[in-house]
């Protein structure tokens, strides 16, 4: 049996309720917007008492951040190949005969080639985190 009018039609009305909800909504806002009072509103600051560096990040690390996390993540990258390299042979095997089972060693590799660089790549921002705190006192 297709199943695509089932998607489809349920789909086109759920986009097009979504645009309606939308228009109404904007209306709505303005309504409320000119509803507001305006007159007892104080005098903005000037530029000169806001200064925007003051609320930047410190960005004197930010070289050291980025360049462990790509090295972490290179590390996590080769790890992964190393352990499909070494596990694929073994794992391939098992394609003849048991059947369902290579299906899930293979999603096994999926899981291993996102998680590996994921967990060094943090491992090395915590690296830099430590070298970071270290500088500063």
């Amino acid at each position: 049996m297709d199943f695509t009018a089932v998607i489809i039609v349920p789909a086109i009305f759920y986009f097009v309720y979504k645009i309606f909800e939308a228009l109404i909504r904007r209306r709505e806002r303005i309504l409320m917007i000119e509803k507001l009072d305006f007159s007892n509103l104080q005098t903005l600051p000037s530029a000169e008492a806001f200064n925007v560096l003051d609320y930047m990040p410190n960005k004197r690390f930010s070289g050291l951040r980025a360049g462990l996390l790509l090295a972490g993540m290179g590390i996590g990258l080769i790890t992964a190949w190393g352990l499909t390299v070494a596990l694929y042979p073994t794992i391939a095997s098992l394609k003849t005969g048991l059947g369902g089972d290579f299906y899930n060693f293979r999603n096994m590799f999926q899981a291993i080639y996102l998680a590996a660089p994921a967990c060094f790549g943090g491992i090395g921002l915590i690296i830099s985190y430590i070298i970071e705190q270290k500088a500063r006192k």
